[in-house]
């Protein structure tokens, strides 16, 4: 009822005197502006009468087309942008001051960070003291000089017995920082976004350590992939709009969602990548 009541208020405001006219036209229909089912009095029916004659209405154009082109009007050039912009935001989340993230990757970075806890929890029930953190070709700068590397669960520092150094994990995992609002966060390795996990450490057991060159290359895929995955999801998002509302809009809509997903799937085979039905769902 809120929303009606701003779309009420907008209408009087981008059609002035116009807005009569309207209103003229619903109580003719025995209907409020609001579209509630009234029974006016033969007074307010006469005075509707006459305010749309003066404004050169006769009765069968009121009832006909032109009310119908008039509420069409109004729904493309003022509801269905509005619909848009809407459509296009996903909800952010409200403590990234960047204003890109949205609540959705908030909600699996939360996720997959207690997942990290709880291997670690477990590591640490085993008695495990030292772990080696697993590489990928597409680590992010902040996690890319902390990969493969042996760390101790205990806070101890030393060398494996083949000759690695390994350190506390906390070095690489409590780096802290502070936003501009001024709240501190978490962010090294295993932080945000971070898919890296470890395993128990064993002599002369490695993970492969890509070069420079091919971590970029393979960034910029896991960037892409994240890309075409927002793109299905906005044109999902404009298809459930339209859906009973614009039959013509919702299948375009949808089109275009298939399309996309369709691409994704492509490039991600292209690249000997896995996709992720998941995430091109809007739930």
């Amino acid at each position: 009822m809120q929303f009606y009541n701003r779309q009420y208020d907008e209408l009087r405001r981008s059609f002035g005197w116009q807005f009569f006219l309207f209103t003229a036209v619903m109580l003719l229909n025995n209907k409020t502006p609001y579209g509630v089912q009234i029974k006016p009095s033969e007074r307010q029916k006469e005075q509707a009468t006459q305010t749309l004659e003066r404004a050169g209405y006769t009765p069968p154009r009121v009832m006909g087309v032109p009310l119908q082109r008039f509420t069409d009007d109004y729904l493309k050039k003022n509801v269905r942008p509005a619909l848009d912009r809407l459509a296009s935001q996903f909800a952010l989340d409200p403590d990234d001051i960047s204003g890109r993230n949205s609540l959705r990757n908030k909600a699996e970075m939360a996720v997959r960070f207690n997942n990290q806890q709880e291997q670690i929890a477990a590591l640490k029930a085993r008695g495990v003291k030292l772990v080696i953190c697993s590489t990928h070709a597409d680590c992010s700068e902040r996690c890319a000089r902390w990969q493969g590397k042996v760390y101790s669960l205990d806070g101890t520092y030393g060398y494996t017995d083949d000759g690695r150094p390994y350190q506390p994990l906390e070095n690489a995992t409590d780096i802290y920082y502070t936003t501009k609002q001024g709240k501190v966060w978490k962010n090294g390795l295993l932080g945000f976004g971070c898919r890296h996990f470890l395993v128990e450490y064993k002599s002369g057991y490695y993970f492969p350590k890509p070069n420079a060159a091919q971590e970029r290359k393979e960034y910029a895929i896991t960037e892409e992939q994240r890309k075409l995955e927002r793109n299905v999801r906005q044109w999902l998002v404009k298809a459930a709009e339209a859906k009973g509302q614009d039959p013509q809009r919702y299948k375009e809509a949808k089109a275009k969602a298939e399309k996309w997903n369709n691409l994704y799937i492509e490039f991600s085979k292209k690249n000997d990548r896995a996709f992720y039905p998941s995430r091109t769902k809007l739930i």
